[in-house]
Formats: structure tokens, sequence, C-alpha cells
């Protein structure tokens, strides 16, 4: 009877220390958390190419869409010598806001006032459905301020508030702007 009992004994012991080992396994598979992928500027180019008028980081923008944008930015810089840039991006490093972005990305890639005179450039978190926008000195004498944030806050985000329509979002800032 002893040796029936030290057998259950010995097997219990191995039993116990089988379901701990698979608890700790489990807890640890559960504390890994894979890293967000955020956006830094970092991410994005060093420079906008010539001719890149649309930089669809988030993926959310048909061809169709980028076509047109393309088409009608690339007409307003040949007309006017303004241009503007579109930027979409999935997820901002923590901490960062859309418009803190916005600004770090305007500098980035026009790092003298000279470039940055004749600049517009409107970017899109899609993950929390927020727009910045920065203007370069020569656009503000066409483009307020707060028209700027008008096209930013309010023509832009309409769309997004009624169903995450985002190329429909870019197609009436692109109208407005």
């Amino acid at each position: 009877m002893s040796q029936l009992f030290n057998r259950f004994s010995k097997l219990g012991m191995y039993l116990q220390r089988l379901i701990l080992l698979g608890v700790c396994c489990l807890l640890a598979t559960q504390l890994w958390v894979a890293p967000a992928s955020a956006t830094g500027v970092y991410d994005l180019p060093l420079t906008p190419e010539v001719g890149d008028w649309i930089v669809d980081e988030a993926d959310i923008l048909s061809r169709l869409t980028e076509g047109n944008l393309s088409d009608r930015l690339g007409d307003l810089a040949k007309r006017t010598g303004n241009e503007v840039r579109f930027v979409t991006i999935h997820r901002l490093d923590y901490g960062e806001t859309i418009q803190t972005f916005t600004d770090q990305l305007f500098e980035k890639w026009f790092p003298d006032p000279e470039g940055q005179a004749h600049q517009t450039l409107l970017v899109l978190d899609n993950v929390t459905n927020t727009v910045g926008i920065r203007t370069g000195e020569a656009v503000k004498s066409l483009l307020s301020d707060e028209a700027a944030d008008s096209v930013a806050q309010e023509t832009t985000l309409a769309p997004l508030r009624s169903g995450n329509k985002y190329n429909q979002a870019f197609s009436d800032a692109s109208d407005r702007l």
C-alpha cells in the first residue's frame, strides 16, 4: 500500500510540475507582444520625388484616385508654382500628434525657407482619422491658416465621419485646395 501511495505521490508531483510548466509557457506567450508598426518621419522618403504628389503609406487610396489626384496636383503646380502633397500613414509613433508629425515631415522634406515657401503638405493617419496640414509662407497669401485648417479638419474629415471614405476625402481636399 505504501508503494502504491509513493507511486501516486510521484505521479502527482510530476503532474504538478507539468501543469506549472504549461502555465508558465502560457503566461510567457501572453505577455510577449509584438511591437506596433508605428510610422515615424524617418520611415518616409528623405525627400519627395519630383512629380510624387501622393505618398500612400497606409495603402488606403485606390489607384484611380491616386492617378486623378496626381494629375490635378501636377497641373496645379504647373499653373501656379505651388505644390501640394498628400501623405497617408498607418499609426503614429507613441506620443506623436498628427500636427507634430506633419510639421516634422515638412521640415525634413523642405529644410530651407525658399524650399518651403510654395509647399502645402496634408497628412492623414488612418488609425485615428486625424489630419495635419502645413503651408509655406508664399502659400499663406492664397490660403490662410484658417482656410488650411478648414480644409484639413472639415473638408477632409467629413467623408471619413460618414464611413471612412478616404478616396472621397482626398478628392474633396484636392478640389478645395
